[in-house]
């Protein structure tokens, strides 16, 4: 949080996302054009247990519109899901700062699941993908995914090193899609 807070003072006010695998200016509803940002600070909080939790901040100027925006990776996963150029540019000079937390029991404010924990009981977890009722983001953003402790039927914060698991039940939001039968 205090990362974000100092950018933002500086500047970096506009909200980035990625979508498709491409960079979205989220004012605009427009994606910006690689050859025009510039990633000025790349910044990866990594904690836990031998790191296996992490976040990435990214400040970025975009050239073509003179805006300056960040674009966060909460859940450790750009690398996945971009574009592999846009994925290359923003680790290329990302530095690394590692964040003593492995006694924080939360994380946003939501019950902090460690690897260890889901190795126990994998199937008591899920991730679940574009719910309405997730919680608030502290980032004044959406979360886009969260994990989900089926026994107490809670919300969690799975540690990035969990998304990366194979046995994690990925669930997208069914809602409005799902017939009524008539």
């Amino acid at each position: 949080m205090d990362a974000v807070s100092q950018l933002v003072s500086q500047g970096y006010d506009r909200e980035f996302r990625i979508k498709d695998g491409r960079l979205f200016d989220l004012a605009h509803s427009s994606a910006l054009d690689p050859k025009d940002i510039h990633v000025d600070t790349a910044l990866r909080l990594a904690s836990g247990r031998d790191g296996e939790d992490a976040s990435n901040i990214y400040a970025i100027s975009d050239r073509k519109s003179h805006s300056k925006g960040l674009l966060i990776d909460a859940f450790d996963i750009f690398d996945e899901i971009c574009d592999r150029g846009l994925a290359d540019r923003l680790a290329e000079n990302r530095r690394t700062d590692f964040v003593e937390d492995s006694d924080v029991p939360s994380r946003y404010g939501l019950r902090k699941v460690y690897k260890s924990e889901f190795d126990r009981d994998p199937e008591r977890y899920v991730l679940r993908i574009d719910y309405p009722d997730f919680p608030e983001c502290p980032f004044g953003e959406s979360f886009s995914m969260l994990g989900f402790d089926t026994a107490e039927q809670t919300y969690v914060w799975l540690v990035t090193g969990i998304l990366r698991n194979s046995r994690l039940n990925r669930i997208p939001y069914q809602g409005a899609d799902v017939p009524d039968n008539e």
